[in-house]
């Protein structure tokens, strides 16, 4: 045996690891940013939100489109989107009672009474929302993100309600986070996010006027558990067009109405 080639041998298992590792990683990069477009993307969007070489971008997407989680859609150019099949794990992965199925006929209904597009929201950790569940506007001219979108604590309705239903200090100790602007209009100021957050508290509801999405409005609510704890939200999405500041005591009532009947049903 030559001198050393154990040393070798596991030096090349160890960096072929840490490859294999590195691609994963990646991999699920391209997917969460494939996620959060909508509904589309191409290859040099993706290379710049992800800061890699189209090469690296091209060959990931490949990979997964061999593998059946991605597929071009089907533009004149190239763009990329999730398969059904990648989509449905949002659906797959909630709690063991199957919130998602207590909470289907509630936000169907408010949907058909608002006539406006209903997201259903579970957390991915601590970082931000996942939308798991939809309910389509019946207008032509409407909001849309796609099943598995995540969407930050700080820069939508659905997030500032979660943020009311917490605990002070989880809240307090989230204000100590750095928080991103995502259009013009993001608030990242945590005294007036502060604000927002105990009038939220206050109605039962929280707003989001563009601040996640250019020309997008936003009411929602959080579901919470027998402990008072956050567990879901419900939110109303309507293009600027359509939305009417007398109207949001109304639509506030509404989503928190929801809310607390999917709550009711959820704790049965």
């Amino acid at each position: 045996m030559p001198p050393n080639s154990e040393n070798t041998t596991a030096d090349n298992e160890q960096n072929g690891s840490l490859g294999g590792t590195q691609s994963l990683i990646r991999g699920l990069r391209v997917v969460e940013a494939i996620a959060s477009s909508t509904p589309s993307v191409g290859v040099g969007e993706l290379s710049r939100t992800l800061q890699l070489p189209k090469s690296t971008v091209q060959r990931l997407l490949r990979t997964l489109e061999l593998e059946g989680w991605a597929e071009t859609s089907s533009e004149p150019i190239t763009r990329w989107q999730l398969t059904p099949r990648l989509l449905s794990i949002a659906r797959h992965g909630v709690p063991s009672r199957g919130i998602r199925d207590v909470a289907l006929p509630h936000i169907t209904e408010l949907g058909r009474v608002t006539g406006e597009t209903i997201h259903f929201c579970l957390p991915d950790g601590t970082q931000q929302l996942v939308l798991i569940e939809r309910v389509d506007s019946v207008h032509p001219v409407r909001t849309f993100n796609p099943i598995g979108a995540g969407t930050g604590f700080h820069n939508s309705a659905a997030g500032k309600a979660w943020l009311a239903a917490l605990p002070e200090s989880e809240f307090t100790q989230f204000l100590a986070t750095p928080l991103d602007h995502t259009t013009p209009n993001t608030i990242t100021d945590p005294a007036t996010i502060a604000q927002q957050v105990h009038q939220a508290r206050a109605n039962g509801y929280a707003i989001n006027l563009a601040e996640n999405r250019a020309g997008v409005r936003a009411i929602g609510s959080a579901v919470v558990n027998a402990e008072g704890q956050p567990i879901a939200t419900v939110s109303i999405s309507m293009p600027d067009s359509r939305f009417e500041e007398s109207r949001v005591p109304e639509w506030g009532a509404m989503v928190r109405e929801t809310a607390q009947a999917i709550t009711n049903d959820y704790a049965i």
